[in-house]
C-alpha cells in the first residue's frame, strides 16, 4: 500500500512524517534539533569558561564530581522523555491522537512527580551524597552549593526536557529550537550577571541554568495547554493514561536511555576516582575542559538523533521499513560528519582551548593537550553508537536499545578502567573511551544485522518469523558481578 493511501484522516503533520523524502525530513526536523543542541552546547561552554575564569579549575572540577548524584535524577528523566515520546510518534504515525495525547498527559505527570521527589531527596541526602563523592575542602564547597543552586528548579527542568521533543513530534521543530536558542542565551547573560556583576559564585551558575531552562518548560507548557483549550488539531493534553501497561511500556523503551545516564554516573564516579589517583584534581579539571570540545560533536549528533526520531516512529507506526531504513543511512552518515570535524577540533587547538578556559594554569593546559590527544579518537566511533541507540528506541526495540546503552555506557567503560590503567598508567584512563566506543559500534552493528535477519525469516516463516522479529539476534550484555566494577573483591 502506498503511503498516500494510508492517511486516513487530515493530519498534516502525519503526511508530512510518511510521505515527504526522508532526506528532506531529516534537514527540515534535525537542522533545528541541531542548531538548539548547538546553543545548549555553547551555554555550557560559555558556562565553563566563566566558572573557569571567575573561580578556577576547582570549581570547574566540582561540576564533573558532582555529576554521579545528578546522573540518577536526570536518568529517570531521559526515560521517562525518550520512552514516552517514542510512543506517542509511533500512535500519531497510526492515526491515533487521542491516545497520543493520554501518554503526552501520563508523562507530564510522571515528570513532576519525580522532580518533587529529586529534590526532597538531593536536601535530605545531601551531606551523605557528597561523602560518598569523596569531594572536601573548597571542591566540596563547591560542589554543595552548586548543587543547593539548582535543586529548585528540578520539576521544571524535567518538563521542559520532555515537553520539548513532544513540541518536535507535534511537527514543530522551529519552535522547539527557538525556545532552546533563547533559552541559552538568557543562561549565558544570568551567568555573567551572577558571576561577575553579583559575585554570587558557583551558586549562581547553577541558578542560570535553573531559571532559564524552567522559563523554557514554561512555554512549551504554554503551547500545549493553548492547543488542548482551543481544539487544534495534532497532539494535544488529556486525561493521562493510568494502564500500568502503559507505564511500563514507557519505561522499558526508555530503560536503554536511563541506564545510559546512570551508567554515566557511575563511569563518571570511576572515572574521577581513578584520575584523582594516578593525576589529581588537575586531571579532572583537564578531562572536564576536554570534553566541552566533545560537547559540540555531542550536541550535533544528539540533535540529528532528536530530529530523526520521529521520523523513525512515524514511518514504522506505518509500516513503512523502506523509509526507516533510509532515514537511518542518512542520519548515521551525517552523524559520522560531525564525528570526524570534532576529532580533528580535538587536535592541535587543544591546548589554545584549554588556555581560553584556564588562563595562566599552564601545568593545566599541558595536560589537557595530553588528554585530547588520546581521547579524540573516540569521536571516530561515537557517532554511529548514539545513532544506533535512538534508532532502537525510536523502533520501540528497547531490548536492543538496552544492550547497546548498558554495552557503551558501563560495561565496557569499567572493563577498560579495571584493566588499562594497571597496564598504561593514566593514558589507559584516556584510552577507555575509545575502547568502549569503538567495541559498542560492533555490538549496535550485530543487533541491527540481526534485525534484518529475523525480519528476512519472518516472511518465510510466518508466527515464527513475528516472534523472531521482536526478539532479534543481539549479543547479550555481558554479566558482571557488581563488586568487580567497584573494584572489590
Amino acid at each position: 500500500m502506498k503511503p498516500e493511501e494510508m492517511l486516513n484522516q487530515d493530519d498534516a503533520t502525519r503526511r508530512e512524517f510518511l510521505t515527504q523524502a526522508p532526506g528532506r525530513l531529516i534537514r527540515r526536523h534535525a537542522s533545528p534539533a541541531v542548531a538548539s543542541m548547538l546553543f545548549l552546547a555553547l551555554y555550557q561552554i560559555a558556562d565553563g569558561i566563566m566558572v573557569g575564569r571567575s573561580l578556577g579549575p576547582e570549581a570547574m572540577a566540582s561540576v564533573n564530581v558532582l555529576y554521579p548524584v545528578v546522573a540518577l535524577l536526570s536518568g529517570l528523566a531521559v526515560m521517562i522523555a525518550t520512552g514516552g515520546n517514542a510512543r506517542i510518534a509511533v500512535l500519531l504515525g497510526a492515526g491515533k491522537q487521542a491516545e497520543a495525547g493520554r501518554v503526552l498527559g501520563l508523562i507530564v505527570g510522571l515528570g513532576i512527580a519525580l522532580g518533587v521527589a529529586g529534590s526532597l531527596a538531593a536536601v535530605l541526602f545531601m551531606p551523605v551524597l557528597l561523602q560518598i563523592l569523596g569531594t572536601s575542602g573548597s571542591l566540596g564547597h563547591y560542589a554543595a552549593g552548586y548543587l543547593k543552586g539548582i535543586l529548585p528548579f528540578f520539576v521544571f527542568m524535567i518538563l521542559g526536557f520532555v515537553l520539548e521533543q513532544s513540541v518536535r513530534n507535534d511537527g514543530r521543530p522551529n519552535l522547539a529550537s527557538g525556545v532552546m536558542a533563547a533559552c541559552a542565551v538568557l543562561n549565558v547573560g544570568l551567568d555573567w550577571l551572577f558571576l561577575f556583576v553579583l559575585q554570587m559564585g558557583i551558586s549562581g551558575a547553577a541558578m542560570a541554568s535553573g531559571i532559564s531552562q524552567s522559563l523554557g518548560a514554561v512555554v512549551f507548557i504554554g503551547y500545549f495547554v493553548h492547543k488542548t483549550v482551543t481544539g487544534k488539531p495534532g497532539l494535544r493534553f488529556a486525561r493521562p493514561d493510568r494502564n500500568p501497561a502503559t507505564v511500563r511500556a514507557v519505561a522499558v523503551n526508555g530503560s536503554s536511555e536511563f541506564f545510559n545516564s546512570l551508567s554515566a554516573g557511575i563511569t563518571t564516579f570511576l572515572f574521577n576516582r581513578l584520575i584523582l589517583a594516578y593525576v589529581g584534581p588537575l586531571g579532572v579539571a583537564a578531562l572536564t575542559v576536554v570534553q566541552y570540545p566533545m560537547m559540540l560533536g555531542v550536541m550535533v549528533i544528539m540533535g540529528i538523533g532528536s530530529g530523526t526520531q520521529p521520523i523513525f516512529s512515524y514511518n514504522h507506526g506505518a509500516g513503512l521499513q523502506r523509509r526507516v531504513r533510509d532515514t537511518l543511512l542518512r542520519a548515521a552518515v551525517t552523524s559520522s560528519i560531525a564525528g570526524v570535524l570534532v576529532f580533528f577540533v580535538m587536535g592541535p587547538p587543544a591546548q589554545s582551548l584549554a588556555a581560553l578556559f584556564l588562563p595562566g594554569h599552564t601545568e593545566a593546559q599541558t595536560l589537557t593537550r595530553e588528554v585530547s590527544q588520546l581521547v579524540r579518537w573516540s569521536m571516530l566511533f561515537m557517532p554511529l553508537a548514539m545513532t544506533a541507540s535512538v534508532y532502537f528506541t525510536a523502533l520501540e526495540q528497547a531490548a536492543k536499545s538496552l544492550v547497546v546503552a548498558l554495552a557503551r555506557g558501563l560495561v565496557l567503560p569499567v572493563l577498560g578502567l579495571a584493566l588499562f590503567p594497571a597496564w598504561w598508567g593514566a593514558a589507559g584512563i584516556w584510552i577507555t573511551p575509545v575502547f568502549a566506543e569503538a567495541v559498542t559500534v560492533l555490538i549496535a552493528a550485530a543487533c541491527y544485522l540481526g534485525r534484518r535477519s529475523a525480519h528476512a525469516a519472518s516472511g518465510n516463516a510466518g508466527g515464527a518469523g513475528l516472534r523472531s522479529r521482536e526478539q532479534g539476534a543481539c549479543p547479550q550484555a555481558p554479566r558482571i558481578d557488581p563488586r568487580l566494577m567497584l573494584g572489590l573483591d
